[in-house]
């Protein structure tokens, strides 16, 4: 009969060598494994070519619409405001009558004027044939020298009271014009400071204000290192002349405004307090016929565009392409046997959904634009066309 201290070695090796046949099976599985994760094919990835082309070259700023024009509506001659032909903020016409001051006293001192004049013109015409007739007479002897001499001067005289009514006759008439009060250009009339029946002071009281809104100024902004960048570009041959180049106001909705204007006023001068140059453009103030109204108002924000000139050979690469990782911008070039290289790269702005790049690329490079989730350096991949979803 066998003892359990007999039995004991034989169960030793019992596990023994089960635990070689479960390690054998594992080192089998192991092998078996890396064997199936070497055959897993490439991943599929789209590419496209690193391509040039002319893309305008652009720079953005924050800018703010002025009126060309703003005048305050001032009366020429005093008197009581009679009528008023305008309704407050509405769009009035160059001519368009505004408000019109009691014309009375000024007709009547036209017509005084006008009488004088008659009256010294009949006393002319008297002293006017008196002189003729004192130097026929003097001629013969039959008429003193001081008595023919009084009649030329009292001649005279009455010639320059006739000029002199006349001058007050025209001012008179300007006068009376005056209490007519017309816009002087076409704008958006403000509200009314005087009512109907007020006494105004001429040249002192402001009846209303009276802005132009088309066309109207764009005025913005650039910093000393813009400049310094313009002037780069310059030298590169790269910018439109300065009546070339063209600015266009991004709208409240984020879409571009249909008008694009133009530079009309450099400072060439740097304000020490901003570090900036001021830059003025002009652009149409189209008026919306949907709403009767203008797109741009006075005095509100506007982000700029300025369109400064070409660039005929800037790199290009579909806006997808581009990676954002710790490191920066970064794309995925594909090499020529197939393998994926990790490029940083500078980047400028975007043009019609594709992205300029300054530095990192080289034009013909393919770079993968769809699956870049897929991919790491140093994996080979399975690269096609690039294909836009909404080409």
């Amino acid at each position: 009969m066998q003892t359990k201290s007999q039995n004991r070695p034989k169960f030793r090796l019992w596990i023994f060598a089960a635990l070689g046949v479960v390690a054998l099976l594992t080192v089998a599985c192991d092998r078996k494994t890396k064997k199936q994760a070497v055959k897993l094919p490439p991943p599929d990835v789209q590419v496209a070519e690193v391509i040039q082309g002319k893309v305008p070259i652009v720079m953005e700023f924050s800018g703010t619409i002025n009126a060309i024009k703003t005048v305050n509506i001032i009366p020429r001659v005093s008197g009581y405001i009679d009528e008023r032909h305008f309704e407050e903020g509405t769009f009035v016409k160059a001519g368009d009558p505004l408000y019109l001051i009691d014309p009375r006293p000024y007709k009547a001192q036209l017509d005084a004027y006008q009488a004088q004049l008659k009256l010294d013109q009949a006393g002319l015409a008297f002293w006017v044939k008196e002189t003729k007739r004192y130097q026929s007479l003097a001629r013969q002897g039959a008429a003193s020298k001081e008595k023919t001499e009084g009649t030329i001067a009292k001649r005279d005289e009455l010639l320059a009271t006739v000029e002199k009514d006349k001058a007050d006759i025209e001012n008179a008439k300007l006068d009376l014009s005056f209490t007519n009060i017309t816009a002087p250009f076409g704008g958006r009339i403000q509200e009314t400071k005087i009512n109907v029946g007020n006494l105004v002071q001429k040249q002192r009281d402001v009846l209303t204000t009276l802005v132009q809104m088309d066309p109207v100024y764009v005025v913005f902004n650039i910093s000393r290192s813009d400049v310094f960048e313009i002037q780069l570009l310059k030298r590169q041959g790269k910018l439109f002349e300065t009546e070339d180049m063209r600015i266009e106001i991004l709208l409240p909705d984020g879409s571009t405004y249909s008008q694009q204007g133009k530079i009309n006023f450099i400072s060439y001068q740097i304000n020490p307090t901003t570090d900036t140059v001021l830059v003025r453009g002009i652009i149409a103030n189209k008026k919306d016929q949907g709403v009767g109204d203008f797109d741009l108002i006075p005095g509100q924000y506007a982000p700029v565009r300025l369109i400064l000139g070409q660039d005929p050979a800037a790199l290009l690469i579909p806006q997808p392409a581009l990676v954002e990782s710790q490191i920066g911008r970064q794309v995925f070039v594909v090499t020529q046997d197939n393998k994926v290289e990790s490029r940083s790269v500078e980047v400028g702005r975007g043009y019609q959904g594709q992205w300029v790049i300054k530095k990192g690329l080289k034009k013909g490079e393919k770079i993968i634009v769809e699956g870049t989730q897929k991919v790491r350096p140093g994996v080979v991949v399975n690269a096609k066309p690039y294909a836009p979803k909404n080409a």
